[in-house]
């Protein structure tokens, strides 16, 4: 090993370091990126997301037994539960992940109850958009298509 010194800088084969502060800089850069990606996983946004939030499988659940809408934190209620052999094929499978919500009170929840009891809470104000469209067909079948076009969480557009 042979060393070679320059000013501030050390040279050892092809590496050049200059000073123990940039490597500091460095490895503080590396980890603030591990905590940010690790962080953002943990909210439901990056690459990290899945790890966290995984799809949740219907039938390895009992299937689905009940899709109702809740408002948060009050509002209207719907005027029935819509019956499961109306909406059971606008039901993804497998169940996307509920969304981070982002300090957010107001709208309303989509909560589905899976056969073994588990209940799936979206909102009330971010929901994957298979969950707005199958909210959009809830709302469609509550309303006898009366909302149309407009059956969607916030009024917007239905199925």
């Amino acid at each position: 090993m042979s060393f070679q010194r320059t000013s501030r800088c050390r040279t050892w084969q092809t590496v050049t370091v200059c000073s123990r502060m940039s490597v500091k800089g460095a490895l503080a850069v590396v980890a603030l990126v591990v905590i940010a990606l690790v962080a953002g996983g943990a909210v439901g946004v990056g690459p990290l997301g899945p790890v966290f939030y995984r799809p949740i499988s219907t039938s390895a659940n009992g299937g689905v037994v009940a899709g109702d809408i809740h408002p948060i934190p009050e509002g209207p209620q719907p005027k029935s539960r819509p019956p499961i052999d109306l909406i059971g094929a606008y039901i993804p499978d497998p169940l996307p992940a509920p969304l981070f919500q982002w300090f957010c009170g107001t709208g309303g929840d989509l909560v589905v109850t899976l056969g073994n009891g588990r209940q799936m809470i979206y909102g009330p104000c971010y929901r994957p958009p298979s969950i707005d469209h199958l909210w959009a067909e809830i709302v469609y079948i509550d309303t006898n298509g009366q909302c149309a076009p407009r059956c969607g969480p916030r009024g917007e557009g239905g199925p």
